[in-house]
């Protein structure tokens, strides 16, 4: 009997994938927008698909080029999405704003951090559709 099966790595990476779409949608209600950080999240999602399509065609694990290239992408655009928050930041923890303005933001941040941290976890599993 031939079975097939998908490894833990796999649907991690999945997940991550999908979070670094979600996280794109996310992105548009934050009030202070950059550009770029929409792109670096596009990026990042073609990067996770194309792992995905590489083992799921392949049928054994590949290379963690892939969803290292999908973490690097992730922390990239959580890096550059900070500087056009940082003066709202500042007005909030001042007092003088309230915090609606930046929860938007926060959580973008945290769907970003945790689809980061489950591409990481996926890289040291491997991705990989298993035969049975």
């Amino acid at each position: 009997m031939n079975n097939k099966k998908i490894s833990l790595g796999f649907v991690l990476a999945a997940i991550s994938t999908v979070l670094s779409v979600v996280c794109a949608f996310l992105y548009k209600s934050v009030v202070q927008q950059n550009g770029t950080t929409v792109t670096l999240l596009i990026f990042a999602a073609v990067a996770g698909a194309a792992a995905l399509c590489l083992a799921f065609v392949r049928g054994k694990e590949i290379p963690n080029l892939f969803l290292i290239v999908h973490a690097v992408l992730l922390m990239a655009a959580l890096a550059i999405s900070i500087a056009p928050v940082v003066n709202d930041m500042g007005l909030v923890f001042a007092g003088l704003y309230q915090m609606d303005i930046i929860n938007a933001y926060i959580t973008f941040a945290v769907v970003v951090c945790v689809a980061w941290l489950i591409s990481v976890v996926a890289s040291f599993m491997g991705v990989s559709k298993k035969e049975a």
